[in-house]
């Protein structure tokens, strides 16, 4: 469903009003990611740390369902990281 010319007109002038109140706050909302430290980090590279890190946890405690929740969170941001950067360097 797309939007009707007038909506996308609205839309466009509260992007302006964002721009011109807070230009720190709209580039970090265009943003593919998370800035850190000046750097650009993807939701799937979080995915992935955030994976790796249960995964961990899970082989810790011994637990199988947190093991496999981590893999999955692991395989999720690999495959949204790589679809994002082919994305990104596709040449035409």
């Amino acid at each position: 469903m797309s939007l009707s010319d007038e909506e996308q007109q609205r839309l466009d002038k509260l992007g302006q009003q964002l721009e011109n109140d807070d230009p720190r706050l709209a580039r970090s909302l265009s943003a593919r990611g998370v800035m850190v430290f000046g750097h650009v980090i993807s939701a799937g590279t979080l995915w992935a740390v955030a994976g790796a890190l249960l995964l961990f946890i899970g082989v810790a405690v011994n637990s199988l369902f947190l093991g496999m929740l981590g893999l999955i969170a692991l395989a999720a941001g690999a495959i949204r990281g790589c679809i994002g950067f082919a994305a990104r360097h596709r040449r035409l």
